[in-house]
């Protein structure tokens, strides 16, 4: 009578665990969609934030199958092979795109110069990989479902592995180019954001790992995947305030922000950059168009800094000027670099414009202490004017 007194009472306890399993995840579930309906009210069309609502999306998703998966195990949803088959082939799939809309999302962060068709050959690309294994795997599934389970219905180690392997491969080439992007030189002022970008997948890897080989019961991946998700959307915040909405360069808050975090004062040179008879292009064919010229000089910028070896920083100072930071001993490399850009820029356009976009620069060292640094800016701004007036 003991044993069999023994025997429910483990069965109670372990349903009631699985039940807290499932609450767990359905808060995490409310808790990410009020965090959806905040990202959806942004006043922004940024392709970042997109991606970042799928990220969130997929999220819940998978906690909502996972809850489902926990009420399957505790009988109350019908136990049996389909039933538990079912959730945990969702359960490896929704995984799969959950970490493949991570992989998309890290890139764009971490690559603010990829174009939309960049973005959409990337997805058809890595979406392949998602497409066989959800195939494979559902005809593995009905060829011969008592392979995958054992006696008491649960999921042999063949399918956590199966369920562990996609995101493993996306998660970890994700932390791989991250961190190899966060610490060249010309990265350096968005250490931060690359350092998040990588720092998912350990903190993922461990949880899922934790989770399942340990503590199946215990929520452990829910409770990191709503931390990170919590935590890259505030950075994102601080970075849509610190960013340009129209050339996604930095602005003059990031700047603000990126000369008070020198701790060591570098020589370098401040180099600006006007667009030349900018207002023409706008009282001629109208703001659409000179707001278009200026993200074609932004592109060229963001070209140049990539061609360019050492550390840059680079912003829209307003209007159509443009200030770099550039940490060399050779500026007028660097201006000549920038003219190249700006005419492959051009020249990749083609007919396009119905104009020529061109700038005039000029620079001004810096020793790199702050309060010398308005001087150098204006030292550099008359410089500009002078190249300006010399153009014509």
């Amino acid at each position: 009578m003991g044993v069999v007194d023994s025997e429910i009472k483990y069965s109670l306890l372990l349903m009631s665990v699985y039940v807290f399993y499932a609450e767990v995840n359905v808060a995490c579930i409310c808790f990410l969609m009020l965090l959806l309906f905040s990202i959806k009210s942004l006043p922004t069309p940024q392709m970042r934030f997109t991606l970042f609502q799928k990220l969130v999306f997929w999220h819940i998703l998978y906690f909502l199958n996972d809850s489902v998966w926990a009420l399957v195990n505790d009988g109350i949803f019908v136990k049996n092979t389909i039933s538990v088959l079912a959730v945990n082939y969702l359960n490896a799939i929704i995984a799969a795109v959950l970490f493949y809309s991570c992989f998309i999302y890290a890139e764009m962060s971490s690559r603010p110069d990829m174009t939309k068709p960049q973005i959409q050959k990337l997805q058809s690309i890595l979406r392949i990989p998602i497409v066989v294994e959800a195939v494979v795997l559902f005809v593995f599934f009905v060829l011969d479902p008592e392979f995958w389970l054992d006696e008491n219905l649960e999921p042999r180690d063949l399918y956590y592995f199966v369920l562990v392997f996609l995101p493993c491969v996306y998660m970890v080439t994700v932390t791989i180019r991250g961190l190899i992007r966060g610490f060249a030189r010309r990265n350096r002022h968005d250490l931060t954001t690359y350092l998040i970008v990588a720092s998912y997948t350990p903190g993922a890897i461990l949880a899922a790992g934790t989770q399942i080989f340990f503590s199946m019961t215990t929520p452990i991946f829910c409770f990191w995947c709503t931390f990170v998700i919590l935590f890259v959307y505030l950075h994102s915040q601080n970075q849509l305030v610190s960013t340009d909405p129209l050339t996604m360069l930095n602005n003059r808050n990031r700047l603000e922000k990126y000369l008070y975090q020198q701790r060591d004062a570098k020589s370098a040179y401040v180099i600006m950059l006007d667009v030349d008879h900018f207002k023409k292009i706008n009282d001629r064919y109208g703001h659409v168009e000179g707001d278009r010229a200026l993200v074609l000089v932004s592109q060229a910028l963001k070209r140049a800094c990539e061609r360019l070896r050492f550390s840059l920083f680079l912003c829209r100072y307003g209007g159509d000027e443009f200030l770099m930071i550039a940490q060399t001993k050779a500026p007028d490399e660097v201006l000549s670099v920038i003219r190249d850009s700006l005419q492959d820029e051009c020249l990749r356009r083609g007919g396009e414009l119905p104009y020529r976009v061109e700038a005039s620069m000029g620079y001004a060292s810096w020793d790199g202490h702050i309060e010398n640094f308005k001087k150098s800016v204006m030292d550099a701004d008359k410089k500009m004017y002078e190249a300006k007036r010399s153009n014509g």
